[in-house]
């Protein structure tokens, strides 16, 4: 993958801001298209003009946010206290619940009613994905890192499908902040050592192998995380500029806040939000403030 040469090197804030505030803004620009299905819906929708953020309803937080904001908190005090943190999604989810899609209700109800996990769910989805990627901001301590981004994962999710998935893009955000971007390797290895699915591995082997034919989009309003994974990372890969990726994936339409909150945050701690539209930034409702001033607050 090739990288602008001329740009100059970004600061640890910087990254760390594209980090936060990406996650945020991509969540509400893909959520602008979400309902369209086709090219079609999404031209009637914008009216021939660019895509802008859908900022959530008054007093609502949505699921991309919540899930992220609920592990900040548990920053805040110190400490992750994992039966805190689940409190904090259900109070969420019961109270607002705003484009939580289905998996992760019964999740959150299971929490809820049984105060423990779910033992299993129809399929694996990626909200855990989200609500541990403020894990790749403790890459300091890389073993509790990535044994912490497990467990929050495993408490929406009980497969290793979506733990592993969980853990592997907590990493890569662990390395786009500190201004990596040889990931791949990193990512097989962990896999490897935590004795991942054929499907799983072979997923993030054929990233590097092909430059011209991204993985099948994620669809659905809570993707397979397997796929959610392998194109995430083709992505980072294979595609050197951020905002036509970003503008590309919210013009396709369909797709998840979820996936949009992935993308933003980790192609943010890659590029900063330099070249970011500031109608992007200043659309994306007041949580891209509250974000903001994390930034400087996590280097102290």
């Amino acid at each position: 993958m090739t990288s602008p040469s001329a740009a100059a090197p970004l600061t640890a804030a910087a990254r760390r801001e594209g980090f936060l505030v990406g996650a945020v803004v991509g969540a509400r620009l893909v959520a602008r298209t979400t309902p369209c299905r086709d090219a079609a819906e999404v031209r009637a929708l914008l009216a021939g003009g660019e895509v802008i953020p859908l900022p959530p309803p008054l007093g609502r937080r949505p699921a991309a946010t919540a899930l992220a904001d609920a592990l900040l908190e548990e920053f805040a005090l110190g400490g992750v206290d994992l039966r805190r943190l689940a409190s904090r999604w259900v109070a969420w989810w019961r109270e607002d619940g705003f484009e939580a899609g289905p998996l992760l209700g019964a999740a959150l109800s299971q929490i809820g009613e049984f105060d423990a996990p779910a033992a299993t769910l129809p399929a694996p989805g990626s909200a855990p994905m989200v609500a541990a990627l403020p894990a790749a901001l403790a890459s300091a301590t890389p073993a509790t890192m990535v044994s912490g981004a497990f467990h929050v994962a495993r408490l929406l999710d009980p497969s290793e499908e979506a733990g592993l998935c969980a853990v592997a893009v907590v990493l890569t955000g662990s390395r786009l902040l500190e201004g990596s971007r040889d990931f791949i390797p990193d990512v097989l290895a962990l896999l490897r050592t935590n004795r991942a699915s054929e499907e799983l591995l072979e997923s993030v082997r054929a990233v590097p192998r092909d430059p011209r034919t991204s993985p099948p989009f994620p669809e659905g309003e809570e993707p397979a995380p397997v796929a959610m994974l392998a194109w995430l990372l083709w992505q980072l890969q294979h595609r050197p500029r951020g905002v036509e990726l970003l503008r590309d994936v919210s013009l396709r339409g369909g797709g998840s806040p979820l996936l949009g909150a992935l993308l933003g945050a980790l192609v943010g701690a890659r590029d900063g939000l330099a070249d970011w539209p500031a109608a992007w930034l200043s659309g994306a409702g007041e949580e891209v403030l509250l974000r903001r001033a994390l930034v400087h607050r996590w280097g102290e």
